[in-house]
């Protein structure tokens, strides 16, 4: 696939590069991993196999041999021939065939996969970019004007166009459990966190969703030891706004966490664009578990 025309950030990723943090090295992988997988799977992929994740604005690609394609996560308008591509859906591509993607209707990241996926080299187990590092992925970037990006000759196969999956994708409420600093807190504090609205930061990137909102304090100016941080963990910084840490996060901070988006809502942080308005919503540990294990089971 030859870029004629580059989106805004085109991304090789997969799943992620897990089992490294304690090294200092992020997962990263897919801002939607719910969106990707479903991508693979309308593909009859491994839900691993690598993809493009499109951000914002798509740009235009062209195939030299036969496969066949999904589009997948918040709709982009796209065509190919001037007839307009389905997401969701297994879309044929034949040779010389030029696909093109818009700007986003809705969302931030729509996810472009083919038959048994793109090859690119993996790094630890992974073929996801890491931009911060220049590592993984195409070369560690974006793709560019005139990039070619491999994959496999298409094989005759079932795609089973029926599939539904009935993904929540409400942006409006992020669910979140406390986060290991919760009771640095007072009540009234936690309270506010839980009950008002926050407005994303056009400075938000793979590393950290930056949102704006009611000035969080903690009760106590004491200072605290820098430790691992999670993905999802909702960060106050010392100004009191806060940061959702995200893909590519640094492994280790020292802000005090308020609160963890749960699992289940991950791939919903993935699709919050500049603008975007949401409030978070307190939720129990088993109740989140419980989210997961359904989410996990419609993907199944």
């Amino acid at each position: 696939m030859t870029v004629i025309k580059q989106g805004f950030q085109d991304l090789v990723q997969d799943l992620g590069r897990d089992g490294y943090t304690h090294i200092g090295i992020s997962p990263t992988g897919a801002a939607d991993k719910v969106s990707m997988k479903i991508a693979n799977l309308f593909l009859g992929n491994h839900i691993n196999d690598a993809v493009l994740e499109i951000t914002l604005f798509g740009g235009t690609y062209l195939f030299d041999m036969p496969t066949t394609i999904c589009l997948s996560g918040s709709h982009f308008p796209a065509k190919i021939r001037g007839d307009e591509v389905p997401f969701n859906k297994p879309t044929t591509i034949q040779k010389g065939d030029i696909l093109s993607i818009g700007g986003s209707i809705s969302g931030a990241r729509c996810y472009l996969a083919v038959q048994d996926g793109f090859n690119v080299a993996d790094l630890l187990g992974s073929s996801s970019t890491h931009l911060m590092s220049k590592s993984g992925g195409f070369r560690g970037r974006n793709l560019q004007k005139e990039d070619q990006l491999a994959y496999n000759k298409s094989e005759k196969r079932y795609f089973p166009i029926d599939r539904k999956f009935p993904i929540d994708y409400n942006r409006s409420i992020i669910r979140a459990t406390p986060g290991l600093q919760h009771s640095l807190f007072d009540k009234p504090t936690q309270e506010l966190f839980f009950s008002k609205e926050y407005t994303v930061s056009h400075q938000s990137n793979r590393m950290g969703i930056r949102i704006h909102g009611p000035k969080i304090q903690k009760r106590t100016s004491e200072d605290m030891i820098t430790e691992g941080l999670p993905l999802g963990a909702v960060q106050v910084t010392g100004n009191g706004d806060s940061i959702i840490t995200f893909v590519d996060h640094q492994t280790t901070g020292g802000y005090p966490k308020i609160a963890n988006v749960i699992a289940a809502d991950m791939h919903k942080v993935g699709q919050l664009r500049p603008g975007d308005m949401f409030t978070f919503e307190l939720m129990t540990m088993d109740k989140a578990e419980t989210l997961y294990l359904a989410q996990e089971q419609i993907l199944k």
